[in-house]
This record gives structure tokens, sequence and C-alpha cells, in this order.
């Protein structure tokens, strides 16, 4: 297992059995904040040139307990969920609480490219660096990135702190919106979206930090 994926699955593990099945479970302060970034990765589906299944599928890498599934529950949105986790309690509790969607756990960077899925995302795990350098993330970041589109049939979805901010904390990874977008265009395909209109509250009052960026293959 990568060292960044260990890290990340002791240090979660440890959340998980601290709060439980709630936003801070998965390391999230407050509970609008983390329904938006759900909204966020579930919108990966919403594009007028998708053609495909009327129940699509989403792998939802570090699923944690499950919550984007119930947020598409709470929707009532027509998705099939694939759920894959290395903290294994998490998952027994997914698998518990929505029996209707798939949670495996698994370590995605050693899933088979052949087992793919109509859309792949990933919520929050490239927003932490912990006590990683800089460009340690930066090809784990890349590699989950890479990985993450070769397991697609139609388009995957992430989100990154963004350096567009006026102050940054040492345990997260940062990433310069501009240059991600010229390396998923030239790396990736030239069917991108990046939102980064929600970086701040329309009063002025800086609140939401990140930036999610969809890439399509057609």
């Amino acid at each position: 297992m990568d060292p960044i994926t260990q890290l990340l699955k002791d240090y979660h593990h440890k959340v998980f059995l601290s709060h439980g099945p709630t936003a801070k479970g998965v390391d999230w302060g407050d509970e609008n904040e983390v329904l938006l970034r759900y909204d966020k990765m579930l919108k990966v589906v919403d594009m007028d040139f998708y053609v495909g299944p009327a129940r699509p599928t989403i792998l939802d890498v570090g699923c944690g307990w499950g919550a984007m599934a119930k947020r598409a529950r709470d929707r009532s949105l027509d998705v099939s969920i694939v759920g894959v986790d290395v903290v294994e309690e998490m998952i027994v509790h997914a698998r518990t609480e929505f029996p209707e969607h798939s949670f495996n756990v698994a370590d995605v960077f050693v899933m088979p490219d052949a087992e793919t899925y109509d859309f792949v995302v990933c919520n929050a795990i490239l927003t932490q660096k912990h006590d990683f350098s800089i460009p340690e993330m930066e090809r784990y970041a890349r590699r989950l990135i890479h990985k993450m589109f070769s397991l697609c049939r139609h388009g995957i979805a992430f989100n990154m702190m963004s350096t567009r901010v006026n102050f940054t904390v040492s345990n997260l990874y940062y990433q310069n919106p501009v240059e991600l977008l010229g390396w998923l265009l030239t790396e990736i395909s030239p069917r991108v979206v990046l939102d980064h209109g929600y970086s701040s509250l329309s009063s002025g009052n800086g609140k939401y930090y990140d930036f999610t960026a969809y890439v399509y293959k057609h």
C-alpha cells in the first residue's frame, strides 16, 4: 500500500472510531459543507453530452461510511454507487445502512482497469497533505487522477484545495487551479470543467477554499 494511502487509512480509522457516521466521522466540521461537496461530486452525471444507462454507476473512491450514498438517497437521485475505502469499519457500516448500493474494502490503485464504471468520483482525499511534502502529494494526486480516469467509461470528478486563498494550513494540500487545468488538458482529456465559483461566499467572507474538477472522455 502506498505510504500516503496507509496514513490516510490510519488517520480516518481513528476519526471514524471517535465520531462515527457523522460529518466529523469523515473529518468535516460542518454538515452543510460536506453536503455541498457531495452535491458537487454527484453533479458529474449532469452533462448534456452524456448518453448512457438511466441509472449510471458511480465509483466513490474513499467513500467513508457511505454518506454520499445517503445524500443521493435523500435527493432521490437514481444512481448506483459502488463505494471503496481502505477503512474496514466504515465499509461495514455502509453495507449495513445502504444495502441498495455496493461497498468494498479496496485500494483503488490495485483495482483492475478492466473493471469500469460510468463515473468515478473522489471527495476530499486530494485535499489532505498531513506530513508529506508537496512533491510527494503532487505525484500521488496525478497517479490517482490517472487511475480514476482509467476506471471510468464517461468521466470523473474530484476536489482540491485552491492556492487562490489568503491563508494556508500546513496539513492540507493546495493546488494551483490554472496549472491543474493545463495538466488535465494536456495529459488526461480536452473535456474539462473546473468549478471554482463556490470558493467564496457572495458576501465576500471567504469560507470555501476548494474547487471541483470534472474530466470527461467524450
